[in-house]
């Protein structure tokens, strides 16, 4: 990687468009770049930070009063977001705060376009929380999918408006969230929204269900709105969901190719992926995968210490397990139906009918259509 990537620190405006103008020094002009994160990981690393910073934000009582998204900015290279100095926020008791045409943006709950509307001769509106959570939606949508507004399908663009007020009124009275289920009136435009056409393909179904949730009925209902708690589990899973095989396949789970037995395979190389499952989540597990603490410890948020390794077993190729490397004992259910500790430094196979209890506490199955093979083996060798 580059030392520009390094240090380089974007815009949400950079980032969707996914180029940036800076002054070259050595050249003594302003050249254009590319503006890519260094890799899916930094990329939702990125909005893990940003959506913490309203969590420690509203611990404190405090709200942002603004529609920019200018004082939020990241590093391309492992998604480190800073925020400006004279980001305006303020205690939520004493949140009114005065909105000028430059900030009527797509950014402002509707609630607080309504506002401006009813009293224009104050252009005073009070934030809250709740339009916290409005902001930290379109902020991620746009985030995600390198496009404007939410609502800016076919239905907004052919439309002419006189002023930013009129423009988000409309989107307040009469919009629909572009990429909504059954949506036929506002898809997004080609040659317009091309990136929002390709972008929204990539990503698995949790985060279109989760912008279709914050934006349904014009994103009007606040009960809907997701909080940082829903979008910090969120963000995990999808961590946890992206794959990257040692062939050089890079993707989220769906890519994978399901098998008969039950598992999955790598679209590039075939290699086998096993699911564990809690019957609300899984984890798959596949020859140095790694589990992490969010998956098998006591904080569900933590995804960046590692807990778990699946290894091939030292006396028996082709036998993989999963190896302890935690600070806590597991326990595991074996073939003969008894139950073992696993403590830090051993293992227990991948077997088909195997059962793990993490620190967690939860229960997590192996279960396969067609059994494989459950040779005996000394879970100390894994």
């Amino acid at each position: 990687m580059n030392k520009l990537k390094e240090s380089a620190q974007v815009s949400l405006a950079e980032i969707c468009d996914e180029k940036r103008v800076r002054m070259d020094p050595s050249l003594g002009k302003k050249v254009t770049g590319a503006v890519y994160f260094s890799s899916m990981r930094a990329l939702i690393h990125g909005a893990f930070e940003f959506v913490e910073f309203f969590e420690r934000l509203h611990k404190d009582g405090k709200v942002y009063c603004g529609s920019s998204p200018e004082p939020f900015r990241f590093s391309l290279a492992s998604g480190h977001m800073s925020v400006s100095s004279d980001i305006f926020v303020k205690e939520e008791t004493d949140s009114v705060a005065e909105v000028t045409d430059d900030g009527i943006t797509e950014f402002l709950a509707p609630e607080l376009v309504e506002e401006l509307a009813a009293h224009p001769e104050s252009a005073e509106v009070s934030f809250t929380i709740e339009t916290d959570w409005y902001f930290m939606a379109v902020f991620l949508f746009e985030y995600f999918f390198h496009t404007g507004s939410p609502f800016e399908g076919k239905k907004m663009v052919n439309r002419c408006f006189l002023s930013p007020l009129e423009k988000e009124m409309f989107r307040v009275e009469q919009g629909q969230f572009c990429m909504d289920i059954g949506e036929n009136e506002n898809t997004p435009v080609k040659g317009i929204q091309d990136k929002l056409i390709r972008y929204w393909s990539e990503y698995p179904q949790i985060l279109k269900k989760m912008f279709q949730r914050a934006f349904l009925d014009r994103g009007s209902l606040c009960e809907l709105r997701p909080t940082e708690v829903d979008w910090k589990q969120l963000l995990v899973r999808m961590t946890m969901d992206y794959k990257t095989c040692g062939c050089g396949f890079r993707g989220f789970s769906y890519r994978l190719v399901p098998q008969e037995n039950g598992t999955l395979a790598c679209p590039k190389c075939g290699k086998i992926y096993y699911a564990l499952t809690n019957t609300m989540d899984r984890i798959l597990l596949a020859d140095g995968e790694k589990l992490y603490e969010c998956q098998t410890g006591r904080d569900p948020f933590n995804k960046d210490d590692v807990t778990g390794l699946v290894v091939e077993n030292r006396q028996r190729k082709g036998l993989y397990g999963i190896k302890n490397i935690s600070r806590g004992t597991w326990k595991g259910l074996y073939p003969d139906k008894t139950v073992r500790e696993i403590p830090p430094g051993q293992g227990i196979p991948i077997w088909n009918g195997m059962m793990i209890r993490f620190e967690a506490g939860e229960e997590w199955n192996l279960r396969l259509v067609h059994p494989i093979d459950e040779s005996e083996v000394d879970e100390n060798e894994q």
